[in-house]
């Protein structure tokens, strides 16, 4: 695999918006700009006033925009994407949220990782960035699932590439090829847990993940962050909690989803619990919202709320 090759092949940037902080969202096109063929940003129902934001960006900006009368949840918007991709032969498609921003040369060294895997034989699902949390400043780990425990693994450097057992969807590249056979963004899940479906399917159908050390983006955790020690932990809206709790619950009902992920999640969403009772705002309407996802989980429901 030669760099030229990297640098032809056809890559559809899908961008998800929804209620964006405009500078934010304009930083995100800037940095994706130069390093993709095309651009389409998928609008999730926001206000009037950013939609002809990104009216206005268009223009000068020269991206597709697809626009959703109302919020159908970040797999439907994926998916939006996908299916543009598709219609426009796009080899690749890759996924971003509102709130990330890359560096540059970031997908030049996705792409560069994704051939030069696959030369090697790898039957390959996905590989995305080292991502740093804008709220902690810190690198997030690659996490890798064995049997009965999670482990996190970091790229020694900008040369290495680590498995991986999930990667979050913003900043993932990957092949149309392994969409028709892993299957779409499943969209009764709405927003949380999206991509570890994804990819937790396709890794029970034999395909690998992988983040890539010279692959770099900026992404935001959550809406705010609770500072604990040395710990920073992202602290979404009551809604967000949710599809959290709703979906953790829906995930671990399926059976391509390992029980060190269902074990790991399912005790760290019950110590938050804890934590967001004590220190967080609007204790009792995060207690709402969170009790009411359990019990549509357990009642097996999906879609949106």
């Amino acid at each position: 695999m030669t760099p030229s090759s990297a640098e032809s092949a056809s890559v559809l940037a899908v961008i998800v918006s929804y209620k964006p902080d405009h500078a934010r969202l304009l930083a995100l096109l800037e940095s994706v700009a130069g390093q993709v063929n095309r651009v389409v940003v998928v609008d999730n129902g926001s206000s009037h006033e950013t939609v002809q934001c990104l009216r206005t960006l268009r223009a000068r900006l020269d991206f597709e925009l697809i626009e959703f009368e109302q919020n159908r949840g970040i797999a439907a918007a994926h998916n939006a994407g996908i299916r543009l991709a598709k219609d426009r032969k796009h080899e690749y498609v890759l996924l971003l949220d509102h709130d990330s921003c890359l560096e540059p040369l970031c997908v030049t060294a996705l792409l560069r990782a994704h051939q030069h895997l696959r030369d090697t034989g790898v039957r390959l699902a996905a590989v995305g960035p080292q991502y740093r949390d804008e709220t902690s400043g810190m690198p997030a780990p690659f996490l890798r699932y064995t049997r009965w425990r999670s482990v996190k693994v970091y790229p020694r450097n900008a040369l290495d590439t680590v498995e991986a057992s999930v990667l979050i969807s913003s900043g993932s590249l990957i092949a149309v090829t392994a969409i028709d056979a892993v299957g779409p963004m499943d969209e009764g899940l709405f927003v949380d847990g999206v991509d570890w479906d994804w990819c937790f399917r396709a890794s029970s159908l034999g395909y690998r993940l992988f983040g890539i050390g010279g692959a770099c983006m900026t992404h935001s955790l959550g809406d705010s962050g609770l500072r604990l020690w040395r710990w920073v932990i992202p602290l979404h809206s009551p809604l967000r909690h949710y599809y959290a709790y709703r979906n953790a619950i829906l995930l671990c009902r399926r059976s391509t989803v390992p029980w060190s992920w269902k074990l790991h999640f399912s005790s760290r969403l019950v110590i938050r619990f804890a934590i967001y009772m004590v220190l967080a705002p609007h204790r009792l309407q995060r207690c709402r919202f969170i009790l009411r996802g359990v019990v549509d989980g357990l009642a097996n429901r999906s879609g949106p709320i």
